[in-house]
C-alpha cells in the first residue's frame, strides 16, 4: 500500500481554467506565441528608436488630484459641489481684500505704524 501512494509528484502543474492539466504541447504553443509576441515588439521598438521609446513613455497622463498643485487643485476642488460655499466665501474675501488694497492711500501708510515703520521708505529730510 505504500508504494501505491508514493507517485512521481511533478516539480511543477500547469493548470488552464477548468482546473485541468495542459500537455506539453500546448505549453510549448503558448511559450512560442509569447515568444513571437516579443519578438515582434522588439522588432518595433528598433524600428521606433530610443527617442520614441522615451517620448512614450514620457506622454502625459491624466493627472490625480493628489498630482495636482496650485490653481489646477484649486479649480478641480471648485468643481465639486460640496466645495461652492466655500469657494464663494473665499472669493468674497479675496474681492474684499484686493479692494481694501487699492483704497489704501499713501496718507494712510503714513499714518499707519506698521506700514511707516516696515516698509516705508525713508528719506534724509524724515529723520
Amino acid at each position: 500500500r505504500m508504494a501505491e501512494s508514493k507517485k512521481a509528484i511533478p516539480k511543477y502543474r500547469v493548470t488552464n481554467r477548468e482546473g485541468n492539466m495542459v500537455s506539453k504541447e500546448e505549453v510549448a504553443e503558448i511559450n512560442t506565441y509569447f515568444q513571437n509576441r516579443m519578438a515582434e515588439s522588439k522588432k518595433i521598438w528598433a524600428a521606433r528608436g530610443p527617442e520614441a521609446r522615451v517620448a512614450a513613455a514620457a506622454k502625459p497622463r491624466p493627472q490625480t488630484w493628489r498630482q495636482m498643485s496650485g490653481l489646477s487643485l484649486m479649480a478641480h476642488e471648485a468643481s465639486h459641489i460640496g466645495n461652492r460655499p466655500f469657494m464663494v466665501g473665499f472669493g468674497v474675501c479675496a474681492l474684499g481684500a484686493l479692494y481694501i488694497q487699492t483704497k489704501f492711500t499713501d496718507e494712510m501708510k503714513e499714518d499707519s505704524l506698521y506700514w511707516s515703520t516696515y516698509h516705508l521708505k525713508k528719506t534724509p529730510e524724515r529723520h
